[in-house]
């Protein structure tokens, strides 16, 4: 076999990654279906994480991403590169410009008329382009720094969700409720004074008109857990969801592992970005909002509720 045989596990990475598969489920999810607003944040999670998975092996090595993302994207893994690639607390691929120890050295080439940050945008993010060989200049279908900001509003999201990704492996630990359910379970086990009791109503009474007005929303309790001498606290934390922007962000970033991964010419992203809020990419709004949370004392026994009366103590 000569040595200038292209891997036919690279040419299968290339041409045959599942795009299909989660471009045909995420047409599924039926905005007139309850269930499928879970769908679109669990889709929103899951490819995310693929992203960050992918891009962690790619910055690597970009010959050989289907082996680095077997053997080199352990969480600590990802977690090394996105810390080299850190800008002001937030990983950024414009970092790469800099060389960091370890990671891929992106240069532009100097015969063309390009800068390296926009090489970095069309070599390895796959921003849409068309080079002129006579004049040596590269012409962007759309502006580079829009991947940039696309691959660096995906990092930012899958590396803050990766408590919520292990919700959903170990267990599938997310369980969609309304405020009638948490007003059953503070009846049966909490005890608040007054005011907080008045807080929490309120809280509630919010909630719900959050989620008549919002025929996208849903709610969703997570459950963490802590040894104490006396058993376990108990932490649960209440989540609104705008299932519509986590559909479209989870969209948008189909297309930009598309763009990571095929060899071909890239897709444009404009169209995508349209429907989701600017704020939501540039992190300054969330798709999932923290409502609040309620601690819930445990014996050594989970299944005991410690009382209220000895709550009160």
């Amino acid at each position: 076999m000569s040595s200038d045989t292209v891997s036919p596990f690279k040419l299968l990475w290339q041409y045959n990654y599942p795009f299909a598969y989660w471009d045909n489920r995420l047409e599924k999810i039926n905005p007139h279906n309850p269930q499928d607003r879970l769908e679109a944040l669990y889709c929103l999670v899951q490819l995310t994480d693929l992203y960050s998975h992918i891009f962690a092996a790619k910055v690597q090595n970009p010959e050989m991403p289907w082996f680095f993302v077997a053997e080199e994207t352990y969480r600590g893994d990802i977690d090394n590169v996105l810390e080299k690639l850190r800008l002001s607390d937030v990983a950024t691929v414009g970092t790469l410009a800099e060389g960091p120890d370890g990671l891929v050295n992106v240069e532009a080439n100097e015969e063309y008329d390009v800068d390296v940050m926009d090489a970095i945008a069309a070599g390895f993010l796959g921003c849409p382009h068309t080079v002129d060989e006579d004049s040596k200049s590269v012409e962007f279908d759309e502006p580079p720094e829009l991947h940039r900001g696309v691959c660096n509003a995906i990092l930012d999201y899958a590396e803050n969700q990766t408590a919520l990704l292990n919700d959903f492996k170990h267990g599938f630990r997310v369980l969609p409720v309304s405020p009638d359910d948490i007003d059953q379970i503070v009846e049966a086990t909490m005890v608040f004074d007054e005011n907080e009791q008045e807080r929490l109503q309120k809280t509630l009474d919010n909630l719900r008109e959050t989620l008549v007005s919002d025929e996208w929303g849903f709610s969703f309790v997570r459950l963490s857990t802590e040894s104490t001498d006396y058993g376990y606290d108990c932490q649960l934390d209440v989540y609104h969801v705008d299932a519509w922007s986590c559909y479209k962000f989870a969209e948008l970033t189909l297309d930009a592992l598309y763009n990571l991964i095929a060899p071909s010419r890239g897709i444009t992203l404009e169209d995508s970005l349209e429907e989701i809020p600017e704020l939501i990419l540039e992190g300054e709004v969330s798709v999932m909002d923290h409502v609040f949370g309620m601690g819930l004392p445990l014996r050594d026994d989970p299944e005991v509720v410690v009382s209220k009366e000895e709550f009160r103590s």
